[in-house]
């Protein structure tokens, strides 16, 4: 078999590397149990923080890598190939799934957490030292862990 021209060996490694580093997996990973050993309501500033650094970061590094699949897809299909060009296709619309997996998915949680966020302006940590009476799963600590639980899934699609 033909060795594979330069341009396809480079979007293979440009979308496999941006759909492994894309971050989203790593945050759940690393950043989720930072931020639960975090007191009341530092964790979900720091959750704020990281959230909207994140959705600015993550959506251009999941459509580098959906580019790159697409490509593979479109330039192998047709050749004898044919089964990655597939393969790549699929990559391609797991990796575009990420969006409706966060709307659909993780918005619930997401408004829960913003609301803490709103809650918590102008509160300092020794004002706000635990929840008491919320119910259960929706202290702030429950929340970003069941947030991080629901970001290792949203991780899992470009992979």
């Amino acid at each position: 078999m033909a060795p594979l021209p330069a341009a396809i060996r480079i979007a293979q490694t440009v979308g496999i590397t941006a759909s492994s580093f894309c971050g989203i997996f790593c945050i759940s990973y690393i950043n989720t149990p930072c931020l639960l050993l975090a007191p009341n309501p530092i964790n979900v500033r720091q959750w704020q923080k990281s959230f909207d650094t994140g959705k600015i970061v993550q959506p251009a590094i999941a459509l580098v890598s959906v580019l790159a699949y697409s490509y593979l897809s479109y330039k192998l299909y047709g050749t004898l190939n044919h089964p990655k060009a597939e393969m790549y296709g699929l990559s391609a619309l797991f990796t575009l799934g990420i969006w409706p997996y966060t709307i659909l998915g993780m918005m619930p949680t997401n408004k829960k957490l913003f609301q803490k966020v709103v809650d918590s302006k102008g509160v300092r940590p020794t004002d706000f030292p635990m929840e008491v009476g919320v119910p259960k799963g929706e202290t702030s600590k429950e929340l970003i862990d069941h947030w991080g639980i629901l970001n290792l899934g949203r991780g899992m699609l470009p992979l």
